[in-house]
C-alpha cells in the first residue's frame, strides 16, 4: 500500500543526561559501534528536559542513513531514505529489530533502562487520480457543503487511540496515533525534481507517559515493537479496505 517510505524511527526514553559529548563517552560509544562505522557527532537540543539549549550527542553513518541521538531523556535511533523510494529503509520489522540491538548495546555499556518506548514511521501512498483524492477525503470527513462543493487539496487527520496491552507480562497503557493527510510537495528523482501529489500516512505508537519508573528492558522492548508492528499493519489494512 505504501510506495514511498520517508521515515523510520525508534525511540527510548530515561535519564541519559550523562551521555555527553565529551572524549571519554564518544570513545565509549565509538568503540560500542566500531562494527557500524558510526562517526561522531553533536546536535543542539532545545527542550524543556534539556533546561535550555544543551549540546548532545549523535553518532550516524557517513551517508546519514543511520543516526543516534542522545538527547537528555530519550534515545532517537533513525534510519533515513537515501533512494528517491526509501527502499533502503526496508520493512518495519528488520528496522527495529536493528534498532534493538543499537539500544541493548546502549543500555548495557550505560546500565541503563527506559520508561517509555517509540515507534515512529511514514510514507506516501501511491499516485491517485484528482477524482480517488477528492473521493478519499469525503469518505473520511463527510464535509460541509461548502466543502462538498469546494473539495480541499490538502488536508490532514489525526487519531488517537489508547489501548491497555499486555508486553512481555506488563500491562501497559499505549498511544496509537495515526495521521492521514494530503500533501503536495517535491522530491528529488534521478531526473531531476519530481512534484507529488499525494497521501500520507504517520504513525507515532507509544507508551504513555504516565509512569516515570525506568522499568523497561530489552525483552520489553523487543516485545513493544512487535506489537507496535501488528498494529500499524492491522490498520494499514483497515485504510486500504478504505480507499
Amino acid at each position: 500500500m505504501i510506495d514511498i517510505l520517508a521515515k523510520y524511527q525508534a525511540s527510548i526514553f530515561g535519564n541519559f543526561s550523562d551521555i555527553q559529548p565529551t572524549p571519554d563517552i564518544i570513545s565509549k560509544v565509538m568503540t560500542l559501534f566500531r562494527d557500524k562505522s558510526l562517526i561522531p557527532g553533536t546536535f543542539q537540543e532545545i527542550s524543556p528536559a534539556a533546561m535550555g539549549p544543551q549540546l548532545r550527542l549523535r553518532v550516524s553513518s557517513p551517508n546519514n542513513e543511520w543516526s543516534i541521538n542522545f538527547a537528555v531523556q530519550r534515545i532517537d535511533v533513525e534510519k533515513n531514505p537515501i533512494d528517491p523510494k526509501g527502499q533502503n529503509l526496508g520493512t518495519p520489522e528488520v528496522f527495529t529489530k536493528e534498532s534493538c540491538e543499537f539500544f541493548a548495546r546502549i543500555l548495557a555499556e550505560f546500565n541503563k533502562k527506559s520508561n517509555r518506548v517509540a515507534l515512529i514511521t511514514s510514507g506516501l501512498l501511491k499516485e491517485m487520480t484528482q477524482e480517488r483524492l477528492n473521493d478519499i477525503y469525503c469518505r473520511l470527513f463527510k464535509p460541509i457543503d461548502f466543502y462538498q462543493g469546494n473539495i480541499p487539496f490538502e488536508w490532514n487527520s489525526r487519531s488517537v487511540a489508547r489501548l491497555v496491552l499486555k508486553i512481555a507480562e506488563q500491562t501497559e497503557q499505549v498511544n496509537v496515533i495515526t495521521g492521514i493527510n494530503r500533501i503536495q510537495g517535491h522530491m528529488m528523482h534521478p531526473g531531476g525534481v519530481l512534484n507529488f501529489d499525494r497521501i500520507e500516512t504517520a504513525f507515532d505508537i507509544n507508551t504513555t507517559q504516565d509512569n516515570p519508573e525506568t522499568r523497561f528492558d530489552m525483552n520489553f522492548i523487543n516485545n513493544f515493537f512487535s506489537k507496535a508492528i501488528d498494529l500499524r499493519t492491522a490498520i494499514l489494512v483497515n485504510l486500504e479496505e478504505l480507499f
